[in-house]
């Protein structure tokens, strides 16, 4: 094996000047550790340099004095040029910010950047993070801060500021992005769990861990397979929940594919340590000229996770929203009601099938023109009222969400859907539309409802007769005692009929021929009164209300069935005494108010049947 030797020649001096000494030293232990420390030195540089590159500008203040300086990323890799400095960093963002932040955010940004508070936060946590929105080229625009103190450094500060407006834009598009990154070399070095130096070529892998001395990173492992490594990891350290989706988005095919798009890929997962579950963001990123290796690197983000999920007030709730939603809806509709720009969020295969567009730039008349061919015809009309934009943001005006039911065609039959609006508290320029797919509960209400009143049918006939019985007719009166209370009833009149001779039938004849009887008699009234509900009240007692056409010809139909039960007489067949009474507005406050009358009437009536006899 070649080894490093060091070759030294000095001429002899006095009476040896015309000789030459040569000294051979073996220095390759030294030269190999130099050599292997240069290395390593790249290789931080080139972490560094990644990771500091991703910020806009980079404050390092002093806690006490409030001096700082601003730096920008230069164009030499891996360093930093100063572009300013001041000499009181908190007066400065008070007086200088208003106008520059978006008004809705300067309260809470100007307050955490106060330096009680921030020190307070600092001296808890070692670091924060801020998301928030900017003016710049004349609009709002989100970024990102994040503040970390330089360990072993108790009076110093370091502040990135990025601008995350496309991510953000992307994460509230997509919902694919949850993770802020954070970028000072020397300060998130301290940070992040672990790191990986990843030979895409051939797999192979460094493992780096902070150490205690700020900004130096030691070695700690080294691998032959970053990504079968990390497999047995993941089934080992990830939450069951969290597996397949972390071992997914770390496949070599994918990250490679990622990061060719976007040059950057993050995740967060929960890692189950020592019984203990806690939140950690992966954060993946190529260095600068240079497509052999990826840098990625897990950060501890528990407090900050759970704070946000706790204040729910970061972007990423919005992400999990959406789903936690895709789960539940066949599709979901992120509209923007400023430009009417949308997207569409998918997960059912049947509603893919419809070849609808995932995104457009008028939602609204996408809408009317797709509901011809999508929505059945007897839900047309009502639907293209309820979804014309002037109308739909109308309804939603007063509770913020708007529900309406219709059936959509799906594999070629009705199927029906509930679609969901609402409007987010936090974003007045979008509303999320939801439609979820309740065709199996529907169907089981229709079945539930047509058994519910077929059963209830049953108990308000009459078994004999097949009319409305005396449970019927106690309804139909607590009804119209409503109406009359509330001065809407409509004109009405009762008629209350008594069988002749019923019991006389029964004790010659049996109670079948009894039974014969009574149904003859009613079939008398129903042919009579064909629009009017017929009650069996009693044995041998009916009542009539009599309402709309018949209540019209009452008095007509009043002398028919007189004239009926006269020629029955006659014949020998059944007879039934019959009186009438109609309701009068403001005298009757009770609809028995007009039944005891046409009883009264025809207890009259049969009374004179029997005198009539006699003669």
């Amino acid at each position: 094996m070649p080894a490093y030797y060091f070759l030294k020649t000095i001429r002899g001096k006095g009476r040896d000047g015309k000789h030459i000494i040569i000294g051979v030293r073996n220095i390759d232990a030294q030269v190999r550790r130099e050599k292997a420390t240069a290395e390593e030195n790249r290789r931080y540089s080139e972490i560094a340099g990644s990771l500091a590159s991703l910020f806009e500008v980079i404050y390092l203040i002093d806690l006490n004095t409030g001096r700082y300086k601003e730096y920008s990323a230069s164009s030499k890799f891996a360093e930093l040029g100063i572009k300013s400095e001041g000499d009181d960093f908190f007066r400065v963002v008070k007086e200088q910010t208003v106008g520059v932040i978006h008004e809705d955010d300067y309260a809470r940004v100007t307050e955490a950047l106060q330096r009680s508070n921030m020190v307070k936060v600092l001296e808890k946590c070692g670091s924060f993070s801020l998301s928030y929105r900017q003016i710049l080229d004349g609009r709002p625009q989100y970024v990102s801060l994040l503040a970390i103190r330089q360990r072993n450094t108790s009076d110093r500060v370091v502040i990135g500021i990025r601008n995350v407006d496309e991510q953000v834009q992307r994460e509230n598009a997509a919902a694919q992005e949850s993770a802020t990154y954070s970028h000072i070399a020397k300060a998130l070095a301290s940070r992040y769990e672990v790191i990986y130096y990843i030979n895409i070529e051939n797999n192979e892998y460094v493992q780096y861990s902070a150490s205690e001395r700020f900004a130096k990173l030691g070695m700690t492992v080294s691998g032959k397979d970053f990504f079968k490594s990390v497999k047995a990891d993941i089934s080992k350290y990830i939450h069951p929940d969290d597996k397949k989706r972390l071992f997914d988005n770390l496949r070599k095919d994918n990250l490679v594919e990622v990061l060719a798009q976007s040059g950057s890929m993050s995740m967060t997962y929960r890692q189950t340590l020592g019984g203990r579950t806690q939140y950690v963001t992966v954060l993946a990123v190529r260095p600068k000229n240079d497509d052999k290796h990826v840098i990625m690197g897990a950060l501890n983000v528990d407090a900050r996770v759970r704070r946000e999920q706790s204040m729910a007030r970061e972007n990423e709730a919005v992400g999990e929203i959406v789903m936690t939603m895709a789960q539940m809806y066949e599709v979901i509709y992120y509209v923007n009601i400023v430009t009417d720009e949308y997207r569409e969020y998918s997960h059912s295969d049947k509603y893919t099938k419809l070849t609808v567009s995932t995104t457009g730039t008028d939602f609204f008349g996408d809408t009317q023109h797709n509901m011809h061919s999508l929505i059945c015809t007897e839900d047309h009309q009502m639907m293209e009222e309820a979804m014309k934009k002037e109308n739909l943001l109308k309804s939603m005006e007063e509770t913020g969400s708007i529900t309406l039911n219709y059936r959509l065609m799906l594999d070629g039959k009705p199927t029906y859907v509930t679609l969901f609006a609402l409007k987010p508290k936090e974003d007045s320029e979008h509303i999320i539309i939801a439609v979820a797919n309740v065709d199996s509960a529907k169907r089981r209400e229709m079945a539930y409802k047509q058994a519910l009143g077929s059963a209830m049918d049953m108990a308000n006939r009459d078994a004999l007769t097949g009319v409305k019985n005396k449970h019927a007719y106690v309804q139909s009166e607590m009804e119209i005692d409503r109406l009359i209370a509330e001065d809407k009833c409509y004109d009405f009149a009762v008629l209350v009929a008594d069988v002749n001779g019923l019991k006389q039938v029964n004790d010659t004849l049996g109670h079948h021929a009894g039974d014969e009887y009574i149904k003859a008699a009613c079939k008398v009234i129903c042919t009579t009164f064909k629009h009017s509900p017929v009650f069996r009240i009693g044995g041998d007692e009916f009542a009539v209300i009599m309402k709309g056409s018949d209540f019209e010809d009452r008095e007509m139909l009043i002398e028919q069935i007189y004239e009926k039960m006269k020629a029955n007489g006659s014949a020998g067949l059944v007879t039934a005494a019959a009186g009438k009474s109609e309701y009068i507005k403001g005298k009757d406050l009770r609809m028995q108010d007009v039944f005891e009358r046409a009883d009264n009437a025809m207890y009259e009536q049969k009374k004179l049947c029997r005198e009539r006899r006699r003669e």
